[in-house]
């Protein structure tokens, strides 16, 4: 992860994406429910700090206050894109840009479905999900396509040390179907998600499947500490 002046400058740049700089869905607005500057100043204080992955930093980041399709909103989504080079920024500008005209073609009437900014993938990309009218996250998630390119050798030692945690032995001693597999690395985690200094390589144990749905114990592993610095459970569906 960054680190020192990097991590902060990272950081501050996020932070002002969401209060100087934030753009709003027009549904939203149609709705109301555009953040005050106070809402906003709550709203970069409640996410997690953010740095760039490895030796890397941000160049540029861009949040988007993002509509649920739903009227009235339940929920609103927070996206934060952040670039670490001229280049991917200029590309993320360009696709906003274009969904941009893309709104602004189909918003007719407020009662009309609109598209949103999903599925725009930046150097590395974040989602919070917010109770409409607050700015509480309820959920984050880290949805970057690159995650899933963990090293061989960081794979193995993260597959190595989990294998070793008493609870990954209880979760894997306690299923009652033969077949499910061992553990399965889905790929690197923030820090905030993994709850520890450094990006972490996050691990699946599947423990129930009927072959349509199941569940999962996932595992959060720090390749630097060499330790489970989370765990939880989560369902599992088949695409």
């Amino acid at each position: 992860m960054s680190s020192g002046a990097d991590r902060q400058d990272d950081i501050a740049l996020v932070r002002r994406a969401i209060t100087q700089e934030l753009k709003v869905h027009p549904r939203i607005v149609d709705q109301g429910h555009s953040p005050s500057d106070t809402a906003l100043a709550d709203l970069a204080s409640s996410l997690p700090p953010l740095s760039a992955f490895g030796t890397k930093a941000f160049s540029s980041v861009q949040a988007i206050l993002d509509w649920d399709h739903q009227l009235p909103s339940q929920f609103h989504l927070l996206r934060v894109l952040a670039s670490y080079d001229k280049r991917d920024e200029e590309r993320v500008h360009a696709v906003i840009e274009d969904r941009d005209d893309e709104i602004i073609e189909t918003n007719l009437y407020p009662e009309f479905d609109l598209p949103d900014y999903g599925e725009i993938d930046a150097s590395e990309s974040y989602v919070a999900v917010l109770r409409a009218g607050t700015t509480k996250v309820e959920d984050f998630r880290f949805l970057s396509s690159w995650r899933k390119q963990v090293g061989g050798a960081v794979a193995d030692l993260a597959v190595k040390t989990v294998s070793k945690s008493p609870s990954y032995q209880r979760a894997a001693a306690s299923r009652r179907t033969d077949g499910l597999g061992g553990a399965v690395v889905i790929g690197w985690a923030p820090p905030c998600l993994a709850n520890t200094e450094n990006w972490s390589v996050e691990i699946w144990l599947l423990t129930e499947f009927d072959g349509q749905t199941g569940k999962a114990r996932v595992f959060m592993v720090d390749p630097e500490r060499k330790e489970v610095t989370r765990e939880y459970d989560t369902d599992v569906q088949l695409a």
